[in-house]
């Protein structure tokens, strides 16, 4: 019985201390995916792109540049 005892106290604490090194690996993963969040992140939005400008005005600026003046292409929009 005391053999049996002492085995699996043995069992518990090699567990334990494999799950320790588990933990502590994600934990750098993690740590290594909020870096690389904190770097990809640092300007999201390019200068000419501010929140003061509304999507109506976006909208027309990229209408603007899909169908230039005198190209003869308009939107379905405009044709009606």
């Amino acid at each position: 019985m005391g053999l049996f005892f002492s085995v699996a106290v043995y069992a518990l604490l090699l567990a334990g201390v494999f799950k320790l090194f588990q933990i502590a690996t994600d934990l750098g993963e993690i740590k290594d995916l909020l870096r690389d969040l904190k770097r990809n992140t640092e300007n999201p939005l390019p200068p000419a792109l501010s929140s003061s400008q509304s999507a109506e005005s976006l909208l027309r600026a990229v209408s603007a540049e899909s169908y230039p003046p005198g190209s003869g292409a308009e939107p379905a929009e405009a044709k009606r």
